[in-house]
C-alpha cells in the first residue's frame, strides 16, 4: 500500500464481485481495500481513511443499507463517499431507503467499467482536493501562530526598549533639572562650578553612552532579524586584539573590582575587528556585571585549524537549566530588577561568531563560575 494515495474500499459478500471491481481499480492511482462482510467492512473503516467505498446491497448478516446506517452514526465513518452496487429492481422505493441510509449513488448490475471509473476518479479528486484544503488550513494555521509569536515579541521589544531607554533619560533628564534649579538658587558661578559641572558631565556621559548601547543593541537585533548584518572582513592577531579590548575595558573590570589577568598567544584569523571586538566586549562587561569581586581570565589558544578566546569568571556560575535559555533574545541569567539591558548581548554575540563560522559556548557549575569560549576558524596561509 501507498501511503500517500488514497484508499477505496469495496465491501461484497461474493470473491468474483469483489475480485471483477478490484481488477477494475488496478490501473488507477488508489489503494483497493475488500471485505466480504460489513463487520469486516467497519474494521477497515475504523483502521483507514476512505476517498469512497462501493457497498453490496444484497450481504447476508448485514446488508448494505444496515452497515450504511452505522457508518453515519459514527464520527469515523460518517463523511466516507457511498456508492451502492446492487443486482436488484430500479424500485424507487428501494432506491429511497438507499439514500436516506446515507448513499450518494447507485450502480447496478451489470456494471458499465466507464461509469464505474468515472465515479471512482471523481471522488479521488474531491479527496485529493479536501486533503490539500486540509493542508492550507494547516499552513495558514502554522502562519497565524507565527505572526502572533512575531507579534508578542515585538510587543515584548517595545515593552524593554521603553523600559530601558527611559530609565537613562529620565535620569539625564533630573540632572538638568537639579542644576537648573540649583542655578536659579544659587547662580551659575555656583552651579557651574568645575566639580560640579565636572560630575554632571560624567553622569550625563554615562546615561549617553547607555542609550547609544540600547540603540546599538536595537539596531542589532533588526539587522540579525531580516538578514542585513554584514561582515568586514579582515586579517587580525586575535592575541594583540584581545590585549587591546581588555585593556580598553580594564577600568570598567577595575570598577567591579575584577582583577583580570591575560593568558594569549598570537594566532591570526580573518574577521570583522569591529563585531569581534563588540563580542568580546558583552563577555568582559557581563563578567564585572555578573561576577564583581571576581577574578576574570582571559585565554587566546589554538588547536589545529581553530582559533579559541575564552572568559572565565570565578562568579556564581549560571544553573544548568538556564545555559540555553540565555542565548536567546531578552533572556537574562538574573532578574531584569538586578542587572539591566534588553537581554540581547549573547544572542547577537552568538549570531555574530556564527556569521564567522566559529561558535560561542558556555561552560559553567553554579558557586564555580563560567567560561564563554568563541572558537573561529584560523586565517589560511
Amino acid at each position: 500500500m501507498n501511503s500517500s494515495l488514497p484508499n477505496c474500499l469495496i465491501v461484497d459478500s461474493l470473491d468474483e464481485n469483489l475480485n471483477a471491481l478490484k481488477s477494475l481499480f488496478e490501473g488507477e492511482r488508489v489503494n483497493i481495500f475488500t471485505a466480504k462482510s460489513g463487520i469486516e467492512a467497519l474494521e477497515l473503516m475504523l483502521e483507514h481513511d476512505f476517498a469512497v467505498s462501493f457497498l453490496d446491497v444484497q450481504m447476508p448478516i448485514m446488508d448494505g443499507f444496515e452497515l450504511a446506517e452505522i457508518m453515519r452514526g459514527h464520527e469515523k465513518t460518517k463523511l466516507i463517499p457511498i456508492i451502492f452496487v446492487t443486482a436488484g429492481s430500479n424500485d424507487l422505493k428501494r432506491i429511497f431507503k438507499g439514500y436516506e441510509s446515507g448513499a450518494i449513488d447507485f450502480l447496478h448490475k451489470p456494471l458499465v467499467p466507464q461509469i464505474v471509473l468515472a465515479k471512482l476518479r471523481i471522488f479521488i479528486e474531491l479527496n485529493n482536493s479536501k486533503n490539500l484544503l486540509k493542508e492550507k488550513i494547516a499552513d495558514l494555521e502554522k502562519t497565524e501562530i507565527t505572526l502572533k509569536r512575531a507579534l508578542d515579541s515585538r510587543d515584548e521589544f517595545l515593552s524593554i526598549c521603553s523600559h530601558e531607554l527611559k530609565t537613562p533619560l529620565t535620569s539625564l533628564k533630573m540632572q538638568i533639572q537639579m542644576s537648573n534649579r540649583l542655578r536659579a538658587k544659587v547662580g551659575d558661578e555656583v552651579a557651574m562650578s568645575p566639580d560640579k559641572m565636572e560630575n554632571f558631565i560624567a553622569h550625563a556621559d554615562r546615561s549617553v553612552d547607555r542609550i547609544i548601547h540600547l540603540v546599538n543593541d536595537m539596531l542589532d537585533i533588526s539587522r540579525v532579524t531580516t538578514g542585513r548584518l554584514s561582515l568586514n572582513l579582515e586579517s587580525i592577531n586575535l592575541g594583540e586584539f584581545t590585549i587591546e579590548v581588555v585593556e580598553r575595558l580594564r577600568p570598567i573590570l577595575d570598577l567591579s573590582n575584577c582583577p583580570t589577568t591575560l593568558r594569549v598567544k598570537d594566532v591570526m584569523i580573518k574577521g570583522d575587528k569591529y563585531r569581534l571586538e563588540q563580542v568580546l566586549t558583552n563577555l568582559l562587561t557581563n563578567a564585572a556585571k555578573y561576577a564583581p569581586d571576581c577574578l576574570v581570565e582571559v585565554i587566546v589558544a589554538s588547536n589545529n585549524d581553530k582559533a579559541t578566546l575564552s572568559v572565565i569568571d570565578a562568579g556564581k556560575g549560571i544553573p544548568e537549566a538556564d545555559q540555553k535559555r540565555i542565548f536567546k533574545r531578552f533572556e537574562r541569567a538574573v532578574s531584569p530588577s538586578l542587572v539591566s539591558g534588553l537581554g540581547l548581548g549573547l544572542f547577537i554575540s552568538k549570531e555574530i561568531i556564527e556569521m564567522h563560522a566559529g561558535e560561542l559556548e558556555l561552560k559553567s557549575t553554579e558557586g564555580k563560575g563560567s567560561n564563554f569560549t568563541m572558537t573561529l576558524p584560523i586565517e589560511a596561509q
